[in-house]
């Protein structure tokens, strides 16, 4: 008999249909093993790779020992969370002990870590088990998925189609079934995009109740949060990780608000946010979850035709040219060559900028802030799609039609994503969760902004929204596709077949001792 047998059997459609405080429960219990689980999410991963290109690196024998020790604590009664057990992904920006932190680039350290990014390490400590790395474009500067030092990282609902960015490995890996959990960081929409665009939950909290370290270029804008498979998961994760810490003074203020209980709640609709009409799809499914959503929960729903502030879209530029620009500036004169040129690009569009530029772009967005918090004054939520459209061609900076480097948009992505980066303009809690497919067979997103502070309320009623929309979304997880690359089509029974990803495609991570990983 082996170590594995006294455990209930587990088939890869299960642990992709359970979510990570089921996984956990179950593990608490005696049920299931966190070996188990870490082999389902290892051979997902690996078989989703020469498809997707989610990881940047997998770590297979460091995860399998931490697995064995999380085994022998469960069944000692040593359950350190209610994440005990569950394997997780990290994005390729987080600090992981032991781990080189390659952020997408070819310009980065290949040097281990000394130490976990605040997140990270809680995770850990929760008793989480990091299975691998996951790619991010180069220093998360952009809304897509393509990096010099990972390539392109695919949708799984259509491997021809964009993740979204800049957490792109983490919404794709999620999406695919192979973990529970996956952790990200929106600096202007980089959780919530991917998780649109890949049907999973994306929570950004209030700017700072996640600890960001190291800092970044752009730290009053970049939250730290989770991609899911449900909202609950999310909300464990923000509950595991959240908390000041003094490497990140953004962190230190009180514990999320709380609302009084059977609070009715007064939610704004806004159709058209910052008068931008979404797609034809998305407008369609926005309309259905809105109709559902009405007749599902007891709030005071009203539609909002004006949110009381133009696009801020120059604010939004002023501050993440010049923050990403001249804050790479010695890279990108040392090894622009080797750098993706839309953010090589940045530096000389950053020098174009005056102090009194500057100065002038944060007075704006004090003026901003304020107009978007009054809103609050007269509604608890607001409630719109995450998106103006579905995923777009995986290879494309902009959607058909969309601004480029050619029409001089100093930054295309943020052309394409004008629901996401006003709220990290404000630092405002903001939860995606998924809407269901649209008409044209891919995901779209419903997002909900609560008041500063007021993580709690975005959560409860982002709960009683995936109960709500629970007929829009029958499957949560990408079907396993067939490709030219290979068959990702596995027996139920293969997750205890191999826990070591494999190299046949040019795609899949190689392999170097007992870690996987990619030099580019």
């Amino acid at each position: 008999m082996t170590a594995l047998a006294k455990f209930a059997a587990l088939g890869l459609e299960e642990y992709q249909a359970s979510t990570a405080l089921d996984l956990a429960r179950r593990v608490a219990d005696g049920l299931l093993s966190p070996v188990q689980l870490t082999e389902c999410a290892l051979h997902l991963a690996a078989a989703a790779e020469p498809a997707i290109n989610a990881y940047a690196v997998l770590l297979p024998e460091r995860a399998l020992r931490e697995a064995a020790v999380r085994e022998a604590q469960a069944r000692s009664g040593r359950v350190r969370s209610p994440l005990h057990g569950v394997p997780v992904a990290v994005k390729d920006n987080f600090c992981y002990e032991g781990t080189p932190t390659g952020k997408g680039s070819l310009t980065s350290s290949d040097e281990p870590a000394a130490t976990s990014a605040p997140m990270v390490a809680r995770l850990v400590d929760g008793g989480a088990i990091v299975i691998g790395k996951t790619t991010t474009p180069e220093f998360g500067w952009k809304g897509t998925g393509s990096s010099p030092r990972t390539g392109v990282t695919r949708n799984p609902w259509d491997p021809s189609k964009n993740p979204g960015g800049s957490s792109a490995g983490s919404g794709a890996t999620v999406a695919a079934g192979a973990v529970p959990i996956a952790t990200g960081t929106d600096a202007g929409g980089s959780i919530r995009i991917p998780a649109a665009f890949c049907g999973v939950t994306g929570y950004k909290p209030t700017l700072g109740a996640i600890p960001v370290w190291p800092g970044t270029v752009n730290e009053t804008l970049s939250h730290a949060g989770p991609l899911t498979r449900s909202v609950a998961d999310a909300r464990a994760v923000f509950d595991l990780t959240r908390g000041p810490d003094a490497r990140d003074p953004q962190s230190a203020f009180p514990a999320p608000l709380a609302d009084a209980a059977g609070r009715r709640l007064r939610v704004g609709v806004v159709r058209e946010p910052f008068g931008t009409a979404p797609s034809a799809p998305v407008a369609d499914l926005f309309r259905r979850t809105c109709a559902l959503l009405r007749s599902a929960l007891p709030a005071e729903f009203g539609d909002l035709d004006d949110l009381a502030a133009p696009l801020p879209r120059e604010i939004f530029e002023a501050m993440w040219v010049t923050g990403r620009g001249l804050g790479f500036a010695d890279i990108i004169r040392r090894r622009g060559d080797v750098m993706d040129p839309g953010l090589a690009r940045l530096l000389p569009l950053a020098e174009q900028y005056s102090l009194a530029d500057y100065y002038r772009a944060l007075e704006e967005r004090r003026a901003f802030n304020a107009r978007m918090f009054a809103l609050f004054d007269d509604w608890d939520l607001l409630l719109m799609p995450t998106m103006p459209r579905t995923a777009f061609a995986a290879e494309a900076e902009v959607p058909p039609g969309g601004e480029d480097q050619a029409s001089d948009a100093p930054l295309p992505w943020i052309t394409w994503t004008p629901y996401t980066y006003p709220f990290n303009i404000t630092g405002q809690p903001a939860i995606t969760v998924p809407g269901g497919l649209a008409t044209d067979g891919l995901p779209a997103g419903l997002q909900i902004v609560g008041p500063w502070g007021h993580d709690a309320r975005v959560l409860d009623f982002a709960l009683s929204c995936e109960r709500a929309l629970a007929p829009l979304n029958q499957v949560r997880v990408a079907p396993l596709v067939t490709t030219s690359k290979g068959d990702l089509c596995v027996p139920p029974c293969a997750c205890r077949e191999s826990t070591r990803p494999g190299t046949s495609s040019a795609t899949s991570p190689r392999s170097t001792g007992s870690a996987t990983t990619r030099s580019g």
